[in-house]
């Protein structure tokens, strides 16, 4: 029933504003999630969190259920349950989209998101306060200029050529060995969903790929024209660079490595 009531939201030819929260805050009744959204200047607004989205098929998939919902989801699916966090560890979020994996956490983490849409980025920046956020394409080569082709109603952009998209703009770029240089201290996790550039990325982070000690990688059929995996390539890389491969969700093709060394 959930996914059903979930899917007719998406398709119903509803105007958006106040009709979809309507509409979105029934459904929420029906499904006793709790959770009512508010539309002002442009933005939908979830009532008592305080947190925005813009895509309406964003919001009805990751919030009609309820934000609890929402944060088991995440848990489950970058495998942070086999993690144990620890204040003022070090997370590094590439995708971040709205910032929903900063609500993951119940120990007081430092979050680095990077999120390279622009109207999500927004979004990311409302959301999540007093941690560090950018809004750059996190590449292979920092300080270039790619193209980003914007697919954003599903969480879908990226800087690999796909067939569905809204909008093509440049975007400045961004290695994850900079961005570790920057911070100086050993990273507890990077997550990764790159949607299709997971290998680019990953060879972005060289020099300082010792000083992680957990990646969690979404490496779906999402890179290119042709939709392919990009779970050979992770694995590959990160098994050659002393990372083993502790899980892995056959679903959603979710790896988790961990640094052989960390522990040393």
């Amino acid at each position: 029933m959930p996914k059903i009531l979930r899917n007719l939201l998406i398709w119903l030819p509803i105007p958006s504003g106040n009709y979809f929260c309507f509409f979105f805050n029934f459904f929420s009744l029906l499904l006793n999630s709790n959770i009512k959204i508010s539309f002002e200047d442009g933005f939908y607004f979830i009532k008592n969190l305080k947190w925005r989205f813009h895509h309406r098929k964003m919001g009805v998939y990751c919030y009609l259920l309820g934000i609890n919902k929402r944060i088991n989801f995440l848990k489950k699916k970058y495998f942070l349950n086999k993690i144990n966090f620890k204040t003022d560890d070090i997370i590094i979020d590439c995708g971040a989209n709205n910032g929903d994996l900063s609500l993951c956490f119940d120990k007081k983490i430092k979050y680095y998101g990077i999120e390279p849409s622009p109207i999500v980025f927004s979004n990311l920046k409302h959301n999540v306060k007093n941690q560090k956020l950018i809004n750059k394409a996190i590449w292979k080569n920092s300080k270039d200029k790619v193209s980003l082709y914007l697919s954003d109603e599903g969480g879908d952009s990226s800087v690999i050529p796909i067939s569905n998209y809204t909008k093509k703009i440049d975007i400045l770029t961004i290695t994850l060995d900079e961005l570790i240089d920057d911070i100086g201290s050993q990273i507890k996790l990077v997550k990764i969903e790159g949607e299709g550039s997971e290998p680019e990325i990953l060879e972005g982070l060289n020099k300082n790929l010792s000083q992680v000690e957990y990646l969690s990688i979404d490496a779906g059929f999402e890179r290119g024209i042709d939709q392919k995996s990009t779970f050979e390539d992770c694995k590959t890389y990160l098994k050659k660079n002393n990372f083993e491969l502790i899980n892995f969700d056959k679903k959603n093709y979710v790896l988790l490595f961990k640094n052989l060394y960390s522990d040393q």
